[in-house]
């Protein structure tokens, strides 16, 4: 660090200016160690109170930001009013950048648009919460929410379930991968980012390549625990505003009995590989979902009960009722619209596949707008729920989710999903899943368990949203077929 020189007649320490400097520069260092620290276990401590207390202070503000400025550590105060407190705390480490781009529009496509235009004014609330005469595109106008109004919370709701998707998402290999705090997860990143079997695929066509090494999009620290591959797709039936003139319906038989169906299929690594999950989506907002599951081992296809949507999805710290952060039923939650908030969000990602960093590895390392959001607060019907209330952010002019805050029941911040997204139209690989589309396509998505400090990582590798075809589709669902799928 240098040299102390002693005065010997005055018998004191004197610091010459440069070392002076270095001294102050380490002691700084050290406190902003301490604060980062104290900071994260605060984290721990966080209640709904401080939420609240963030949006009503930053409620007006305004960024002295623009377009082209590339933020970093020593600027967190200038971005506290727009990233919500826990999520903020995680950007708090010295290499943290944030490269600001400005907000593009995402208005859904003109179809979508044109149906919201023709049915939205003759849709209303039944009594008991769910809709009545929606037809297709936007069921109500933004303007009709108001923070005091009470049922502006189940029209979120429903805004947020029948949002623009075209007919589903698409992922040829959703990796999830479970991660500690601390450490470095060094020889344990993804390389290889394998295909599914070619049969659970069929109907989707596409040219574009996987990439061959995924290590590079994993920087920063975390302890890489486990990583599992998978093949997802969800798939809607009803509703739809590109079929409105057939009804919207997709077109199999039983298209007006379901609003979607969803399967995940796993395929490794080898103690998971051939695991199939099918869950039906009534267009009865009051009917159960039914599931069921495919076991390699057994080789038998089972019922199981998805009613119970609070349970870890395979080891990771998220439920099946938190994907997109909110996939449950919404009769099934109470409902409060809490206002809207500019936040900053990696809605317009750069690349194709998301890039991450920190010293946890769960940061989003890309651009970021700052964009307007509908803050809906979800409260469990069900009193032994594990979550006291939930705080989800859909974008404003799409829908489509950002972040949703979890409390457990002791009112404690517990859990928070970040999700990145890229628009349909900027993609290279897998374009021709994702041109002509007019949406926000999730590309990765970080679920932060801060109480247990982990965090499990989903990257989304040849994602998109394909055309339907409704033979192949009828195929892919068909419980029937399960077993003789995965010979």
């Amino acid at each position: 660090m240098g040299t102390i020189f002693r005065y010997r007649r005055l018998g004191r320490a004197v610091v010459l200016p440069s070392m002076f400097a270095a001294v102050v520069a380490v002691m700084a260092a050290v406190i902003v160690l301490g604060a980062s620290r104290a900071a994260a276990q605060n984290v721990k401590t966080y209640t709904r109170a401080n939420v609240d207390q963030w949006m009503s202070k930053y409620a007006d503000a305004k960024p002295d930001f623009k377009p082209g400025d590339v933020l970093g550590s020593k600027d967190l105060e200038r971005i506290r009013p727009f990233v919500p407190p826990g999520w903020f705390e995680q950007l708090n480490f010295p290499e943290f950048k944030m490269e600001i781009m400005a907000a593009r529009s995402h208005m859904p496509r003109k179809d979508f648009q044109e149906c919201t235009e023709k049915y939205q004014a003759q849709v209303k609330l039944n009594p008991d919460g769910s809709l009545a005469n929606y037809v297709c595109g936007q069921p109500f106008p933004n303007a009709s929410l108001s923070t005091s109004d009470a049922l502006s919370g189940i029209k979120a709701a429903w805004n947020f379930d029948y949002r623009w998707q075209n007919y589903g998402e698409f992922s040829l290999n959703y990796l999830f991968i479970v991660s500690q705090f601390g450490g470095n997860h060094d020889g344990d990143a993804p390389k290889l980012i394998e295909s599914p079997p070619s049969n659970w695929v069929g109907g989707v066509e596409y040219h574009s390549k996987l990439p061959t090494d995924a290590s590079k999009f994993f920087g920063g620290g975390g302890s890489f625990a486990r990583t599992l591959s998978s093949f997802y797709r969800r798939v809607y039936f009803s509703h739809l505003a590109q079929r409105a003139d057939q009804k919207g319906l997709l077109g199999t038989p039983d298209s007006g009995q379901f609003l979607w169906k969803e399967f995940t299929g796993f395929f490794s690594p080898y103690d998971v590989r051939g695991q199939v999950f099918i869950t039906y989506r009534y267009a009865d907002p009051h009917r159960a979902d039914d599931a069921w599951a495919y076991d390699p081992q057994s080789r038998r296809v089972r019922r199981v009960s998805v009613e119970v949507k609070s349970d870890s999805v395979e080891g990771t710290d998220t439920t099946q009722e938190d994907f997109y952060t909110f996939s449950g039923r919404e009769l099934h939650w109470h409902w409060k619209f809490l206002g809207w908030k500019d936040v900053l969000a990696v809605l317009d990602s750069r690349d194709d596949y998301a890039h991450l960093f920190g010293p946890n590895g769960e940061i989003p390392n890309d651009r970021w707008s700052l964009r307007r959001f509908a803050m809906v607060e979800r409260t469990p019907v069900e009193a032994h729920h594990p979550y006291s209330n939930v705080v989800m952010f859909w974008d404003a002019e799409n829908w489509h989710p950002w972040m949703a805050l979890a409390f457990n029941r002791d009112g404690k911040l517990w859990k928070l999903w970040e999700l990145q997204c890229r628009w349909t139209e900027d993609f290279h690989s897998f374009a021709e899943i994702n041109h002509g589309v007019e949406s926000t396509m999730l590309i990765g998505e970080d679920v932060v368990d801060l109480q247990n400090d982990r965090a499990t990582i989903f990257a989304g590798f040849g994602s998109g949203y394909p055309d339907a075809v409704p033979a192949n589709v009828t195929q892919l669902f068909d419980i029937s077929k399960l077993e003789e799928m995965h010979r």
